[in-house]
């Protein structure tokens, strides 16, 4: 194989060669960052959640009527609802939230210890932990442990001081908050028992993944009260527990249940809190199916142009290949001559495939979170465009080999 003469051949055809070597290069930047993002997508829906995922249904619904502006009548709707919920056969139990885990955004407020000096440096995930007020066995509810002190009670609601004139300022709320955001408000000591700016810390929760696009622990932060907030203009949440097997059973009762106790609320959305998951992480995997397309789309395209590439190169060498017949080269030494053009045009496109893997990784890391290529995802793409060229080079190769030398030789 005489590399300097490959070279020049290529040189020969420079605007071809240059065309073929950007795409190749293209592919396999396009084949790195595809599966780094399809792995990464399939590690989000698989990564365990902390909570009861596959057991839980997502009730969302609004209400119509101007009698739910009474507090009370608000209270007494719920109460009905949650009990014929829970009276279902196939329910463990049900509990109203004012928003929901695994989200973007919601109700969010600053978290800090009483104490906290007014000229201070909070914590930036520390100014936005989602704050849930919900029944007093919501956790219990989601499948989270309480790993110190107790779980909130009926005695810990606030929901009728909140909503009599003149007891709202008066409110010492109890609370419970995951470990991960208890440690960070009280770094230095115990946080059961402490008082923070939003009541004082009567138990710790095992972490559970409440707003998963934030980074390390803060994805854990969360604080839970006993409060129903009655406003009708907002939306309201429940969320039911069911046995295992039974999801799809009870999905199909609950609008119905609902409706029966107070038909006048649209039900927004009932689903399970697996499709959530799935529903806050569709970009993700939307995206990698986008890059999935698109990769499978260039290795066909690099393989058609593979093999355009190499036949064109036959075409132009034929006399040149006669030539080496008729001074006795093998027909495997025509093939290994036709194959090296392939195989040197795949070992400058893998030089060139590094710097279009990272552009096209630090391109997509300004807009999504995507980790680094790494060497071994590298080595793999350049073995598909290696191995997929070759194959697109086999035929023209194998035509090559059957080139007569009498026949060749006659055009000198």
């Amino acid at each position: 194989m005489n590399i300097k003469a490959l070279l020049k051949s290529l040189r020969l055809r420079k605007f071809a060669t240059g065309l073929l070597l950007l795409q190749l290069s293209l592919t396999i930047g396009l084949m790195v960052n595809t599966v780094i993002l399809t792995t990464s997508a399939i590690d989000k829906l698989n990564n365990p959640l902390g909570f009861d995922v596959e057991n839980l249904i997502v009730v969302d619904h609004i209400p119509t009527s101007g009698a739910f502006r009474d507090p009370s009548y608000f209270r007494s709707i719920a109460e009905q609802d949650l009990a014929k919920i829970s009276a279902l056969d196939g329910v463990v139990s049900a509990s109203h939230y004012n928003q929901l885990p695994i989200q973007r955004g919601g109700w969010n407020g600053n978290l800090q210890a009483a104490d906290f000096p007014d000229d201070g440096v909070l914590e930036k995930y520390l100014r936005y932990v989602p704050q849930f007020y919900a029944s007093a066995n919501a956790l219990e509810n989601l499948g989270v442990e309480i790993i110190r002190g107790r779980a909130l009670n009926a005695s810990d609601d606030i929901t009728k001081d909140y909503y009599t004139p003149g007891k709202r300022d008066d409110i010492e709320q109890n609370i419970v908050l995951t470990e991960s955001v208890a440690k960070a408000v009280f770094p230095n000591k115990p946080a059961l028992g402490e008082l923070t700016n939003n009541g004082r810390v009567v138990g710790i929760a095992k972490d559970f993944s409440i707003t998963p696009g934030h980074p390390g622990n803060a994805k854990y932060y969360g604080m839970f009260g006993n409060f129903l907030f009655s406003q009708p203009d907002r939306e309201q949440h429940y969320i039911v527990r069911v046995e295992p097997g039974q999801l799809a059973h009870v999905k199909a009762q609950l609008a119905d249940t609902i409706l029966s106790v107070q038909a006048e609320r649209d039900i927004l959305r009932v689903q399970s809190m697996a499709d959530r998951l799935s529903q806050f992480y569709s970009k993700d995997t939307g995206l990698a199916s986008l890059f999935g397309i698109l990769s499978l789309l260039m290795v066909g395209v690099t393989v058609v142009s593979s093999f355009a590439h190499a036949h064109f190169h036959v075409t132009q060498q034929r006399k040149f290949i006669g030539i080496r017949r008729a001074l006795g080269a093998r027909k495997q030494d025509i093939m290994i001559y036709v194959f090296s053009e392939n195989w040197l045009m795949s070992l400058l496109s893998s030089i060139l495939g590094i710097g279009a893997a990272v552009a096209l990784n630090i391109g997509l890391s300004q807009v999504i979170t995507i980790d680094k290529p790494d060497i071994l995802l590298y080595c793999l793409s350049v073995l598909v465009i290696f191995v997929s060229g070759s194959l697109a080079t086999w035929l023209p190769a194998y035509k090559t080999t059957k080139i007569s030398p009498v026949i060749a030789t006659r055009t000198l």
